[in-house]
């Protein structure tokens, strides 16, 4: 299934999500040299889902100019039959300056819950390893699909500043009696700086504080106010598999509604949906738990609950990649 996604994000009450947070470097060593590589063009291009035989983490392309790519790629990782992983790898930045970037996409191996883009200031070149699911940073990029790509609008870029590197985190759950050998790649498409007249960012509100009873269904809700106008590109959800649906709404008027928890395929508005700051955001995630535990906030998409709106728009403030809402 292939959507398009972007995200871009900074700092927000992620403070009260302790999911998604931080950034934790757990290990320190160099890249290897085996890797994928992406042209650049239209979103979906290049590798399918782990695609290409990189078996060490690497960057390949130039991406130094207009219209060039470039592309990271995650060391390979097993994940046993029946395992949760959350694998980290930090990248320095390929770039060497300051860079606007129109388009992303990603391919990874089926078997993934999401992968997020983090930026990491001063970054260097890391092996992947073990790392938390409750860590978050600034990230101008995620999804939740094993195929995905975002071009955002004309005009419209990710600014990526030369001294800030990346760190990829991908999550995987093994349902099935066979390990996976997970390959993950993420690609970025730049533009010219005398295109771009907005900077795109992230709307990203948590909804942390519940517990939900063993064998008892509960409407977790989040309502808050927009902080400024706002253009909307999409708007999407994140839950856990006791989640049976999703609904935000701003004003009266429904934004994005889902009953999947695993793949959910974010709204897409084109032209973007114009908001206004001060309109009221609201959003409900539903709950089924038929286990014997409370289920409360964490990283585990087995034993764990998130409810989270995600919302991608532009212009964002200067020197901002990512806002909450009050």
């Amino acid at each position: 299934m292939n959507a398009r996604t972007w995200l871009p994000l900074s700092t927000l009450a992620l403070v009260a999500l302790t999911a998604c947070g931080g950034g934790v470097d757990t290990t320190t060593g160099s890249t290897g040299t085996a890797a994928t590589t992406l042209t650049s063009g239209s979103g979906g291009a290049g590798a399918g889902a782990g695609g290409g035989d990189a078996t060490t983490g690497a960057t390949t392309g130039t991406g130094g100019a207009a219209g060039d790519s470039l592309t990271l790629t995650m060391e390979t990782f097993t994940v046993p039959p029946g395992g949760e992983v959350y694998r980290c790898q930090n990248f320095a930045n390929p770039f060497g300056a300051d860079v606007d970037v129109s388009a992303f996409e990603s391919h990874m191996t089926s078997g993934s819950h999401h992968l997020l883009l983090f930026y990491k200031d001063g970054a260097t070149d890391s092996a992947e390893a073990d790392c938390s699911g409750l860590e978050f940073a600034a990230t101008p990029y995620s999804t939740q699909l094993p195929d995905d790509s975002v071009e955002l609008p004309a005009g419209v870029a990710a600014l990526v500043k030369a001294n800030t590197g990346f760190r990829l985190q991908s999550h995987y759950l093994n349902t099935t009696s066979k390990p996976i050998d997970a390959h993950v790649a993420l690609t970025f498409h730049t533009v010219k700086p005398e295109t771009v007249t907005a900077n795109a960012g992230v709307l990203f509100v948590v909804e942390p504080n519940f517990a939900i009873k063993p064998n008892s269904t509960k409407i977790v809700s989040h309502t808050c106010s927009l902080p400024f106008d706002m253009n909307v590109i999409k708007a999407g959800s994140h839950m856990h598999k006791h989640g049976t649906h999703f609904d935000a709404t701003v004003g009266a008027e429904t934004i994005f509604e889902t009953t999947t928890w695993d793949e959910p395929k974010p709204a897409l508005f084109v032209p973007a949906k114009a908001l206004k700051g001060g309109d009221t955001l609201s959003f409900h995630c539903t709950f089924v738990n038929n286990s014997p535990n409370t289920l409360t906030f964490g990283e585990s998409a087995e034993t764990n609950e998130m409810c989270i709106f995600v919302s991608s728009f532009y212009p964002v403030p200067e020197g901002t990649t990512t806002v909450g809402c009050q």
